[in-house]
């Protein structure tokens, strides 16, 4: 294991005991999409107890919600279905209609 990828799984662990439940930490912003840092707390379950962790959260900068990845196989899930040519044409006509619907026209 890498020096640098030590360094990483120690400051997380130190964030781990750090942060209080749902604390949030800003990790990288990309034009409208913000990824932070969220500790999630402790979840009982009938039969377990799932102990706190931290995940990703990833959401638009104007809303609340959004999807929170709790390892590498979500993150690449979520990268391949958002990178798929559908969805990227989904998304191209969605912005066509949009578009459209930005004029407002006003009776004189």
């Amino acid at each position: 294991m890498s020096e640098e990828k030590k360094d990483l799984i120690q400051r997380l662990e130190e964030l781990l005991k750090q942060m209080n439940p749902w604390e949030k930490k800003p990790v990288l912003k990309a034009g409208r999409i913000i990824v932070e840092l969220v500790k999630l707390p402790e979840r009982r379950k009938k039969s377990s107890i799932e102990p706190e962790k931290l995940v990703l959260h990833i959401r638009l900068e104007d809303a609340f919600r959004g999807v929170f990845i709790e390892n590498v196989d979500e993150l690449e899930d979520l990268a391949a279905a958002i990178s798929a040519e559908k969805i990227r044409e989904i998304a191209r006509a969605l912005t066509e209609i949009s578009k459209k619907k930005r004029v407002q026209e006003y009776e004189l």
